[in-house]
C-alpha cells in the first residue's frame, strides 16, 4: 500500500551515461528496453559524441520507442544538434546550464541560447 503511494507521487527515471562513445543503435534499444523493464517511468541515455553522424543515432533512439517518455542526447562539441533537437523530435525535455561557465556537461548551452533558438523554430511555424 505504501509503494502504491510513492509509485503514485514519484516518478523514476533511469539514466545511462556513456562518456567515451555513442554506443549502436541496437545497443542504445537494449539499454532503453532494460530501463523499461525496471519501471523506468523516463528513460535518459546520454552518450558522447565522437562525430556529428552520433546525433542521429541518439535522436532516432526516441522514435524507436513512440509510447516511452526518453530524454537522449550526446555531450560534447559535437552533440550539440542532440541537445538542441531531443525536445523537437519526442524527447522528454533536455538540459541547459543557468549561465555560461556553470555547464554540468560537456556542450550543454545556456538557457538562454536554448529559448533563442526555440523561438526562431517557433517562428518557422
Amino acid at each position: 500500500q505504501t509503494m502504491g503511494l510513492i509509485k503514485k507521487r514519484t516518478k523514476c527515471m533511469l539514466s545511462y551515461h556513456d562518456l567515451d562513445k555513442t554506443p549502436s543503435l541496437h545497443d542504445m534499444k537494449g539499454i532503453v528496453r532494460r530501463q523499461l523493464e525496471a519501471g523506468a517511468d523516463v528513460c535518459k541515455v546520454v552518450t558522447t559524441a565522437q562525430r556529428f553522424e552520433d546525433n542521429l543515432a541518439i535522436l532516432q533512439l526516441i522514435s524507436e520507442f513512440p509510447k516511452a517518455r526518453i530524454v537522449s542526447l550526446a555531450m560534447g562539441p559535437l552533440g550539440f544538434a542532440s541537445r538542441v533537437l531531443c525536445p523537437l523530435v519526442g524527447g522528454d525535455f533536455t538540459y541547459a546550464s543557468i549561465e555560461q561557465g556553470r555547464e554540468s556537461a560537456s556542450g550543454q548551452i545556456t538557457v538562454s541560447e536554448l529559448r533563442k533558438l526555440y523561438g526562431m523554430v517557433a517562428r518557422c511555424d
